[in-house]
C-alpha cells in the first residue's frame, strides 16, 4: 500500500495516491446500521500492574498487536491531564486570532481537507501541535490572551497534557519490546528526542453522512488517544472484513460488571507496521461527527508518538528471517509519508 515509507513519490503524488487507495475502502459515512464492537474485535489492556512496578501486559499487548491494531487501555494515570485538556478543546471557539496550520503546527478551521487530504472535507476544527528536531513546543503559535480567553491556562493545559503522553508513552516502549520478542531496552536508542504530534479536536454534531476524519491510518509508531465519546470511531475488522464502531461500554474481563472510566485507546501506526514486517496491522479508521440526536460536541485528544526523526528504522530482527525477508529498507521519520504529506 501506499501508506508506507516512500522516497519515490513526491507530495503531491503520494497525496493523490493515499486519497485514491483510501477511496476505494468504500467506507461509509453513514454508520447508523454500522454494528459495535464487541470485546474480543477492541482487547483491553489494563496497566494498573505494571504502572506499579509489576509485570508488563506483553501477552495482551501482542494479541492486540496481532490481531487488532487497536486496543482500550485502562489505568493509565493520565485521568486529571486529560480532564484539563479536554476543557482546553472546549474553548477552542473562544480563541479569537487563530494561526492557521503551517509546517506540521496551527488551526485547523471545520470542514479543512487536510490530515487526512481527501475529496470530502473533515468536519472538525482542530489545534495541532508538533515536537520535531529543533522545533520545539516554544515554536507553537499558542493563542494569545483575550478578555473571554485564557491563553496560558489554556498553553498550561496542553504542555502538561503532552508531558503526560509522552511519559507513558515512554513507558510503554519495554512492554512492546517484550511483546514483540525484543530485549526490553530494544527501542531506547530509537526513542531519545521522539517525534511527538497532538492534536485538539472538536467534533460538532453534523448531519448524518460527513466525516469528522476521513478514513486513513496513521503514520505514527503508535498513538494513544483520549475522547469524550468513542462512538464515533469506526475501525476496519480484517477478520469480520467490516466495518465497526467502537463503544463507551469498556470493561475488563476480570471484572465485567464495572464499567471502566477514562479509557484510552492505543493503536499501531504504519511505523510500527512496517518495523514488524506487517505482521502488526496498521488498522483503517474514520470518526463521525456525534450521532443518534446527540447535540453535546465530541472533544478528541489524539497523541501521535514517533521514533527520533534521523533515527535508522529498519524491520525489527524478530520478525524477520531468511524464509521471510524484510519488505522494507532501512529508512527514517523524515523518509515517511508523514513528511511528504505535511504533517
Amino acid at each position: 500500500g501506499f501508506f508506507g515509507f516512500s522516497k519515490k513519490m513526491d507530495g503531491s503524488s503520494l497525496a493523490a495516491s493515499l486519497q485514491a487507495e483510501a477511496e476505494a475502502w468504500k467506507a461509509p459515512s453513514d454508520v447508523s446500521a454500522v454494528p459495535f464492537v464487541d470485546a474480543t474485535d477492541l482487547p483491553v489492556v489494563d496497566l494498573r500492574e505494571y504502572l506499579s512496578g509489576g509485570p508488563p501486559p506483553s501477552e495482551a499487548l501482542r494479541d492486540a498487536g496481532q490481531r487488532v491494531g487497536f486496543m482500550f487501555v485502562v489505568n493509565h494515570g493520565l485521568e486529571e491531564v486529560i480532564a484539563r485538556g479536554y476543557d482546553a478543546a472546549r474553548t477552542l471557539g473562544e480563541i479569537e486570532e487563530k494561526a492557521p496550520f503551517a509546517n506540521g503546527v496551527g488551526f485547523l478551521r471545520n470542514e479543512n481537507k487536510i490530515l487526512p487530504a481527501r475529496s470530502l472535507p473533515n468536519y472538525n476544527e482542530s489545534f495541532v501541535i508538533k515536537r520535531m528536531l529543533d522545533a520545539t513546543l516554544d515554536d507553537v503559535p499558542w493563542p494569545k490572551s483575550t478578555a473571554t480567553f485564557d491563553g496560558q491556562k489554556f498553553e498550561v493545559a496542553v504542555r502538561d497534557l503532552v508531558a503526560g503522553y509522552e511519559a507513558l508513552a515512554l513507558k510503554l516502549l519495554p512492554v512492546y519490546a517484550k511483546a514483540l520478542d525484543l530485549d526490553d531496552s530494544y527501542f531506547e536508542p530509537l526513542f531519545h528526542s521522539p517525534v511527538i504530534r497532538m492534536r485538539l479536536a472538536s467534533y460538532a454534531p453534523t448531519p448524518e453522512g460527513n466525516f469528522g476524519i476521513n478514513p486513513h491510518v496513521d503514520t505514527s509508531f503508535f498513538t494513544l488517544l483520549a475522547s469524550t465519546d468513542f462512538d464515533g470511531l469506526v475501525i476496519y475488522s480484517k477478520k469480520k472484513q467490516s466495518w465497526l464502531r467502537a463503544t463507551n461500554d469498556v470493561r475488563l474481563p476480570s471484572n465485567p460488571d464495572q464499567r471502566i472510566r477514562h479509557p484510552l485507546i492505543v493503536n499501531t501506526g504504519q511505523m510500527l507496521a512496517q518495523l514488524t514486517n506487517d505482521r502488526w496491522p496498521a488498522t483503517r479508521h474514520f470518526a463521525v461527527n456525534p450521532l443518534g440526536g446527540k447535540k453535546t460536541t465530541r472533544i478528541s485528544l489524539p497523541f501521535f508518538f514517533n521514533a527520533d526523526a534521523t533515527a535508522p528504522l529498519a524491520v525489527l530482527p524478530s520478525c524477520c528471517s531468511d524464509d521471510d525477508p524484510p519488505k522494507y529498507p532501512t529508512l527514517s521519520y523524515l523518509d515517511s509519508q508523514a513528511v511528504a504529506q505535511g504533517e
